[in-house]
């Protein structure tokens, strides 16, 4: 929203009132729009930066069952990270499966 009473204020002129400024409706309806679709765009994407996902992340990451993945790990098709009884599964290593995968 700061960012919304920033782009107000550039729109309006200091000396005009805020209830005849023509634009404030457009321009408030248009930054609504945008950070809808920001919003709407980042919702399923992981923002952390983390490198190791863990399985149910890999799963959704490939579009496939937790189960799969497990499957993948044990044939070793795919490597994994074992700290004490969790597994974490590195992204990089998740993009040379899909780029080898890939007909």
């Amino acid at each position: 929203m700061l960012w919304l009473q920033s782009y107000e204020g550039i729109v309006k002129a200091p000396s005009d009132d805020v209830s005849e400024n023509p634009l404030k409706p457009f321009v408030r309806m248009i930054v609504q729009q945008v950070i809808r679709e920001l919003e709407e765009n980042s919702a399923g994407q992981d923002t952390s930066g983390r490198r190791l996902m863990t399985i149910a992340e890999a799963a959704s990451y490939l579009a496939l069952s937790k189960r799969e993945v497990y499957n993948m790990i044990s044939t070793g098709a795919l490597l994994a990270v074992q700290r004490g009884r969790r597994k974490m599964v590195d992204r990089c290593d998740l993009q040379v499966w899909i780029q080898e995968n890939k007909r």
